[in-house]
């Protein structure tokens, strides 16, 4: 019997965080933590890096960039392409934290307590770039990962900090 070769696979897992803050005191007042859905839109960035065979923008728009915020409360699909009802959307703090030996990239946005009021949050999405550095007028953008989680009513007496992470499984 001759010896086979392992086979391995790789995955895809993300998971983030919310932490909802007391906009005066900075005290965490909620938190929620959940896995999410990565999206095809990851894949089909990943098969682009790997490929090497895109154009010279496609490292630029397939970067992971933005979190986008919404109103959406259908259950996610690996499918999709975009929240169901984006409502805000904020480019991640920079630089991201990378960790080469765990395999994972960490990115955070804080929704301060004057951003994005009046609205009950309950989706989410970490995006790439897209075609623009600003978020509000990007186009060709890739959604990694989204979710949907209880509300959470925005006013300007909080501030909503996304911590996500997604991590490449071997």
């Amino acid at each position: 019997m001759t010896n086979q070769p392992t086979i391995s696979t790789v995955g895809l897992k993300g998971q983030f965080t919310i932490r909802v803050r007391d906009a005066a005191t900075g005290e965490v007042i909620q938190e929620i933590n959940k896995q999410n859905l990565v999206c095809t839109g990851a894949r089909k960035a990943l098969l682009r890096l790997a490929s090497q065979q895109t154009t010279p923008d496609d490292y630029e728009q397939t970067k992971l960039w933005a979190i986008y915020c919404g109103n959406g409360t259908t259950p996610p699909v690996n499918t999709e392409t975009a929240l169901v009802a984006v409502q805000f959307k904020k480019v991640v703090d920079q630089p991201m934290t990378v960790d080469l030996t765990n395999g994972y990239v960490e990115v955070q946005m804080v929704m301060e307590s004057g951003e994005g009021n009046g609205v009950d949050y309950t989706e989410v999405g970490l995006m790439s770039r897209g075609n623009n550095d600003v978020p509000a007028s990007a186009t060709g953008v890739l959604m990694y990962a989204r979710q949907v989680h209880g509300a959470i009513a925005k006013t300007s007496a909080i501030s909503i900090e996304y911590t996500w992470r997604m991590q490449i499984l071997i």
